[in-house]
């Protein structure tokens, strides 16, 4: 499956290999190689000295060719947030493989257990009748799905609330065939929310005092807890400190964007979109650039200082000021606020190396309809 999308992405987009960066046609997605190695040798150098390990996290990237990058770089395995990027990492040769998330729906659930055939994989699970349907549809796959509680450690989305409700789905896991009880995951999201780095932290232990806390109460009622799985960008490195944890699962580090670094400025922003220059007036430019091409979270200029007036559908405004040497026809690379949003209107990175555009690495499809990822289970 992955040869078959590289082949299509590169069939439609591989004239643009060879070209200077900002010669693309716009708008484009820019990834720069050698900011990406860079970001990943340092995260495997800082994480030497943690006592968790590293499962890079790769829903911001949405790229199997930078998930194998991260695995090259020390990473013991890939989080996804969907099943369908779990799917493709899996095909990518990836063996580790933890859908950080719930997968709820017959078909989903059934492609899962299909899944579990060919790699070992995990799932966060917090609902019993849940976990029954994933008992069945592994029985009738003939595999085990490897299953992780996910606990609700302050950011009020997904988990259980209690250790006594963790308690109940751990022993619904370890009754029920076809499942294995891996352990737990925590996301401490909602530190990262918090900008002041002593309270961000002192957030963060507190979470994990409460997580570690739900692990120790399975502990003593008869179920090991393997798989103490937490933290993301924002959070690791104060989660990967703490001797209980096991491993952490990081995204953003990766490729960064706006708010991240305002996090964690040890890493650099890999991802830009290049855009061109369609108007200018005295007061304003307007790029060919919109919320539908960065999302909500607005991008700013790279190597400009000029703020942002406004971002429209299709259009980038941004104020001037001064002698501007921007013009019509120019193109100029955005940074974007928040990855993940940029990344998932397009098909492919331009990945670029020295200038230049060196090969198009496609971006993970985004559903099952976008790959044909669900008839690739229905027939078996």
């Amino acid at each position: 499956m992955n040869d078959e999308v590289h082949e299509r992405a590169r069939a439609l987009y591989g004239s643009a290999i060879g070209r200077k960066r900002n010669e693309l046609v716009t708008p484009a997605l820019i990834l720069d190689l050698e900011v990406v190695r860079r970001n990943l040798a340092l995260m495997a150098e800082l994480m030497k000295t943690k006592p968790a390990k590293l499962r890079a996290h790769i829903k911001v990237h949405k790229s199997p060719d930078i998930a194998r990058m991260q695995i090259e770089a020390g990473a013991i395995g890939i989080g996804t947030a969907t099943l369908w990027e779990a799917i493709v990492i899996a095909r990518a040769g990836i063996k580790d493989v933890f859908v950080i998330n719930e997968v709820v729906g017959s078909e989903k659930v059934r492609a899962a257990a299909l899944l579990a055939r060919e790699v070992p994989l995990k799932v966060a699970v917090d609902d019993t009748r849940n976990v029954e349907v994933l008992s069945g549809a592994a029985q009738e796959a003939g595999s085990v799905v490897g299953c992780i509680i996910e606990v609700d450690t302050g950011m009020r989305r997904c988990g259980v609330g209690s250790p006594e409700e963790a308690l109940k789905v751990a022993r619904r896991i370890v009754e029920l065939p076809g499942l294995r009880f891996d352990g737990l995951t925590g996301y401490e999201g909602h530190c990262s929310l918090e900008f002041h780095k002593a309270k961000r932290e002192y957030m963060a232990r507190k979470a994990m005092d409460y997580f570690v806390s739900v692990a120790d109460y399975l502990i003593s009622k008869g179920f090991p807890c393997p798989i103490l799985s937490a933290a993301g960008t924002g959070t690791w490195e104060i989660t990967a400190s703490n001797p209980r944890i096991t491993e952490i699962q990081p995204g953003s580090y990766a490729t960064m964007d706006g708010y991240h670094a305002g996090l964690e400025p040890r890493f650099r922003q890999a991802t830009t979109v290049l855009a061109t220059i369609i108007s200018r007036r005295a007061d304003r430019i307007v790029t060919d650039t919109g919320k539908k091409t960065v999302g909500a979270s607005q991008a700013v200029l790279k190597d400009y200082d000029y703020p942002i007036y406004r971002y429209d559908e299709e259009h980038g405004i941004f104020d001037i000021y001064g002698s501007c040497p921007l013009t019509v026809g120019d193109t100029v690379e955005l940074l974007p606020g928040y990855t993940p949003f940029a990344v998932s209107y397009f098909d492919v990175y331009h990945v670029v190396e020295g200038g230049k555009v060196v090969d198009v690495w496609p971006v993970i499809p985004r559903g099952p309809e976008h790959g044909g990822l669900l008839n690739a289970f229905k027939d078996r």
